[in-house]
């Protein structure tokens, strides 16, 4: 295993973690007035300082990494959905962004629409880091 595949495995262990317990925090807080909810500051929080450069380390050892492969249909859908992930990710991170502004502005419209969109396009967040670990498994393991 090469260092860049090491450090790339790393940061996606550290993204799917941050995904994965801002999934149950949103849950957790789905029907909590949007004043009385903690999840936009501690969301946002975790975006600005894990999440987001994760993505981005995560992003740069998949794109050093293409140098040294040859594309077979497994790798091809591993680095779309990997792609798919980060785009649709950095999408939901501005939502959380914009979120949590709107709760400081004391915009509960704002709030109640960046909440949506967030929730929408995490869904696809989601789905597509599941597609990219699941085919890199089976492409790193040979099966």
């Amino acid at each position: 295993m090469t260092l860049t595949l090491f450090i790339h495995l790393i940061a996606i262990g550290i993204w799917a973690g941050c995904v994965a317990t801002e999934v149950v925090c949103e849950l957790e807080q789905k029907h909590v007035k949007y004043k009385d909810s903690y999840i936009a500051s501690l969301h946002w929080s975790i975006d600005k300082f894990v999440e987001i450069p994760a993505i981005f380390i995560t992003g740069i050892t998949g794109y050093l990494m293409l140098n040294d492969v040859v594309f077979d249909s497994l790798l091809t859908i591993k680095v779309s959905a990997g792609v798919l992930a980060i785009v649709f990710n950095l999408i939901a991170s501005y939502s959380v962004y914009k979120r949590y502004k709107c709760l400081i502005a004391d915009d509960e419209e704002g709030y109640l629409k960046y909440d949506l969109i967030h929730e929408r396009i995490g869904v696809g967040c989601v789905l597509f880091i599941l597609v990219a670990i699941i085919s890199g498994g089976y492409h790193f393991t040979g099966y």
